[in-house]
């Protein structure tokens, strides 16, 4: 009998053990991971762009740096904030049109072969074409010019694709946010993306990409009768949105804003419906107007007028929409300014005739801020005792003036009589004139012992434009 429970006290004393020495390797590669993440970091340039974990962009206007959790998602330290922006990042640089990607992207290659990218990607710019899938109908586009077969869809440097269950698709990038509801191909300048059917097509070379990594999508094309009674492929799948003409219909494979508040997309037959009556189909931001494609499905003449209330800070500006178009431009904005837009149709109540509106869409829309970029051009500070700067300015928005702060480091003697390192910053302001791509500026540092030339640094904190508003790039101010 002591024999047996000897025999179990071993056999329990070893599973302990095994149980044990299994927990503390568990531990000591968490506690290995933990620490060597902790050390990664990356520095994101002024004038990117980054989706958040919620796929919202964020604009990076002053320093910023990438960090690496043990769990594999990143984390954006910018302007007091830690920011999570999921397990992978596409930051792209609006100034070099560069892009670098954090995490692991699957980048197939014209023979079809994969090439597994972790950690981080850099792509010195987008005339490299290049094609990634990213995660479960989830993929990345890169390339200078990327449109749809029937040109209706257009944009330029890349392109992030997110497909629903059903294969309808989510296309954005820093300056694109629409959705199509019929089925898409995009073309680049060496491939094919048959995006509902998930096919790549290098010249002759077909691939599926439902094959790489897996993919629930559960998109089939629509069978259809022909004369014959037999059946044939749907290909197209569009909507007749009541005006008829093929280019109607070309245009209106797209909504914008398409999701609920919990960021889900529409189902097809939502979509299909939307389209079937008055909406907002697109919109575009730059610096200074809104671009807006828009649907009237007014079949019995019964709408008055159409208009768009634009709300800036209580004040309410009113532009009508015409029935005969489907393109509508809102200028004379501000950049770096939050604009609610109420899209109304009036009617007349059919007993009184009084005049109603309806509102049919709502959104609040953020114009894009400009991107300057300052740097010193020389020290000289024992012959002229000059630093002398640059700053490249924005095309294509005219300002009268750059607000800028020069920074730079010295030595001076401290009251204990020891030599110190000290950091000097000169604010300036500099006039522009009309079509200067680039305003340069010196400032005096007489008596000035420069430690570093090369830490010397140019801040744009703002700037004023020809209307004499006055537009702040950085939260921080003068640095």
């Amino acid at each position: 009998m002591k024999r047996k429970y000897d025999l179990r006290n071993k056999r329990n004393f070893i599973i302990i053990l095994v149980l044990s020495i299994l927990i503390i390797i568990i531990f000591s590669l968490f506690i290995y991971k933990y620490t060597h993440t902790s050390k990664i970091m990356y520095t994101i340039d002024t004038g990117s762009v980054v989706q958040d974990v919620n796929k919202n962009y964020i604009n990076i206007e002053e320093e910023a740096t990438l960090k690496v959790r043990w769990n594999d998602s990143y984390y954006l330290n910018y302007q007091d904030k830690k920011i999570n922006l999921g397990k992978k990042v596409i930051v792209y640089n609006t100034i070099d049109n560069s892009i670098k990607l954090y995490g692991r992207f699957y980048e197939i290659l014209e023979d079809g072969k994969i090439v597994e990218n972790v950690n981080e990607t850099v792509l010195a710019n987008t005339t490299d074409t290049k094609f990634y899938k990213m995660d479960d109908r989830e993929y990345l586009l890169v390339d200078r010019k990327i449109v749809s077969d029937d040109r209706s869809i257009e944009a330029d440097n890349y392109m992030l694709v997110e497909l629903d269950k059903m294969g309808n698709a989510k296309l954005s990038n820093n300056k694109l946010n629409l959705k199509t509801i019929t089925p898409t191909k995009l073309v680049t300048s060496k491939y094919v993306f048959d995006i509902a059917n998930e096919n790549l097509k290098y010249n002759k070379l077909d691939i599926d990409l439902k094959k790489i990594i897996g993919s629930s999508n559960q998109y089939k094309e629509e069978e259809k009768k022909d004369t014959k009674g037999g059946s044939s492929t749907n290909t197209t799948n569009t909507t007749n949105n009541g005006f008829g003409g093929n280019n109607t219909v070309q245009n209106n494979n797209m909504v914008v804003n398409g999701t609920d508040t919990k960021g889900e997309m529409t189902t097809l037959d939502e979509l299909k419906d939307k389209v079937k009556m008055t909406s907002i189909i697109r919109t575009s931001v730059g610096l200074s107007q809104i671009d807006v494609d828009y649907v009237i499905y007014d079949p019995y003449g019964e709408y008055k007028t159409v208009y768009v209330e634009v709300v800036k800070s209580g004040k309410v500006d009113v532009l009508y929409l015409s029935k005969t178009d489907t393109h509508i431009i809102i200028d004379n904005l501000v950049p770096g300014n939050d604009y609610k837009l109420n899209f109304i149709y009036t009617v007349a109540d059919k007993d009184t005739g009084e005049i109603k509106p309806t509102k049919f869409e709502e959104m609040t829309v953020k114009t894009n801020k400009p991107v300057y970029k300052g740097y010193v051009t020389g020290i000289y500070s024992y012959t002229t005792h000059k630093l002398t700067y640059a700053i490249d300015l924005q095309e294509g928005y005219n300002i009268s003036s750059v607000d800028a702060t020069i920074e730079f480091r010295h030595q001076i003697t401290n009251s204990n009589g020891e030599i110190v390192t000290d950091t000097e910053r000169k604010h300036v302001t500099l006039p522009v004139l009309a079509g200067q791509k680039k305003v340069t500026g010196s400032i005096d540092i007489t008596g000035y012992n420069i430690v570093d030339k090369e830490k010397a640094m140019v801040y744009v904190n703002g700037i004023t434009d020809n209307n004499g508003n006055e537009i702040r790039l950085s939260n921080e101010g003068i640095r």
